[in-house]
């Protein structure tokens, strides 16, 4: 696994601080309140003060205080590519990013007997995940990995696809009484099940080409050898031939807007994979990548902006061309056997502040980060936090910046009853103070290449008062009643607490 480390910014939350200008488009809102607009941030409430709006190179940060009710991310433009693609294999389901950076394992609660997890697919917002085990299909969330929820649940399910839409999902399936593969469509949500195939030979569900229609491959029994795949009409059963009509041939994924299909073989012994443009007539497919892949694959999943394919493979993941001409592979953990990857779509419109939110009904204050620059555009973290008295909240440049691309702020505030925060990909809420605790200030720190929190230090001073923050060449030093020290995977390093911190340029936080 490779990992690289950046200069970061910091902001502190603090008992005491001023404010500082920025540029926004704020207007007032019929539901009370002024409704703020800082890029794809929206914020809805009182703000005490200017918000501090700073460009950073490489990412883009809102700071802001007061009585907020609200506080929405809206997406602008076209994604990049800094979501999750996760790997499935025989143990246990892997997070990485396109740069092999590992993110985290899930091991999702399935039976015991069922302790496999393969072909995984997001759901549209990228908030769940299914995946095949020996006893069926179940789904898990970003939120509560480790809970399953049963999808298909039928001996004998072999390969499945789900529509572009979201809404359904067509199956592989052994029936009773039968020895060969047929394939069903039935709601993702549940309901009546559609048998689509009705013959001797073995069937398999290969992919949707649009919501209304599943390629499906036939394999003869009387031929096994003159097998293709045919694309049905679910409603009518209609059926076309599939381009290319070849023996073991059909795709295995398609790009966002329905155009190119990713085969899981070549046509041409001197190529590994093939594509299909769907968009016809006519409808043509070409082969592509040397000879290098010594099976077939089985996905194929694009990346959110569209320009790029995670590509599952038995023994390697890779990411390549939407139009593929090289391979970049992603290196795992550990080696292992894999079986399909599918790349995190991106985080859609998110509601962090407000009622059913993420971080909480309402907030004395936020810190959003967003990725900037060419080919990058998303959401990096979120932070946001509480007080005893929200309408003292105030936020307001820091002193103590580390050198380029760092970034500090100081927010007044009374006692913290709440401090959350959100990193890319999976936006999980991580909570570092509770409604009764005594803290009265904190120290974010964001990775300023990246954007996401890559520290918390939460502390408690008398009202008015801060730790002793100074700077020790390319790093800084907090000295005082230190309360916890939080990481970018959301782990608290000092649970019992400390009175001294390093905040290193690059790198965990370092206590004592």
């Amino acid at each position: 696994m490779r990992r690289l480390f950046f200069a970061a910014g910091a902001a502190i939350l603090a008992g005491c601080g001023g404010g500082s200008a920025g540029s926004s488009s704020e207007n007032p809102s019929p539901g009370g309140g002024t409704v703020g607009q800082f890029g794809p941030i929206e914020t809805r409430g009182q703000v005490n003060g200017t918000p501090i709006v700073r460009d950073l190179g490489a990412i883009s940060t809102i700071a802001l205080a007061g009585t907020l009710t609200e506080a929405t991310y809206r997406p602008q433009g076209m994604p990049d590519n800094e979501t999750a693609i996760v790997i499935g294999n025989v143990k246990r389901l892997d997070l990485v990013m396109e740069t092999g950076e590992k993110i985290t394992s899930w091991n999702p609660g399935v039976p015991a007997n069922s302790q496999y997890f393969l072909l995984p697919k997001w759901s549209l917002d990228g908030q769940k995940l299914y995946f095949l085990t020996s006893l069926g299909i179940y789904s898990t969330t970003v939120s509560d990995p480790a809970t399953v929820t049963p999808v298909i649940t039928a001996a004998n399910v072999g390969r499945y696809a789900i529509s572009p839409d979201g809404l359904q999902i067509a199956y592989t399936r052994i029936p009773t009484g039968e020895t060969d593969g047929e394939v069903f469509v039935r709601a993702i949500a549940g309901g009546a099940t559609k048998r689509i195939t009705t013959n001797g030979d073995t069937d398999i569900a290969a992919t949707w080409v649009d919501n209304e229609r599943v390629v499906v491959y036939n394999q003869p029994a009387a031929n096994p050898g003159q097998g293709g795949s045919n694309i049905i009409d679910v409603s009518t059963l209609a059926s076309a031939q599939y381009t290319p009509f070849f023996n073991g041939l059909y795709p295995v994924g398609v790009s966002t807007e329905g155009r190119y299909a990713f085969n899981n073989l070549s046509t041409n012994p001197n190529n590994s994979v093939s594509i299909t443009d769907l968009e016809g007539p006519p409808v043509l497919s070409e082969n592509y990548l040397p000879p290098v892949l010594s099976g077939t694959i089985l996905s194929a999943s694009p990346s959110p902006d569209n320009s790029r394919w995670a590509v599952g493979f038995a023994d390697r993941i890779f990411t390549t061309e939407i139009v593929p001409k090289t391979i970049t592979d992603i290196v795992p953990e550990t080696p292992g056997f894999y079986y399909g990857a599918a790349w995190q779509p991106p985080l859609p419109v998110t509601k962090f502040v407000g009622a059913s939110s993420k971080l909480g009904s309402t907030s004395a204050g936020i810190i959003a980060t967003s990725r900037t620059g060419p080919g990058r555009k998303g959401l990096a973290s979120f932070v946001s936090w509480d007080a005893q008295t929200r309408s003292n909240s105030n936020v307001s440049d820091d002193a103590t910046d580390l050198g380029s691309g760092a970034k500090s702020y100081v927010i007044e505030a009374d006692r913290l009853t709440s401090l959350k925060y959100a990193n890319r990909p999976l936006f999980n809420t991580v909570s570092t103070v509770s409604a009764s605790g005594t803290a009265n200030g904190a120290i974010v720190t964001i990775d300023a290449a990246d954007g996401t929190v890559a520290s918390i230090v939460v502390y408690q001073e008398t009202r008015g008062a801060k730790p002793k923050i100074r700077r020790e060449g390319d790093r800084k030093v907090i000295e005082g009643p230190i309360q916890s020290v939080w990481n970018a995977k959301g782990e608290n390093l000092a649970p019992q607490g400390a009175s001294r911190v390093t905040l290193p340029a690059t790198g965990e936080p370092q206590i004592g």
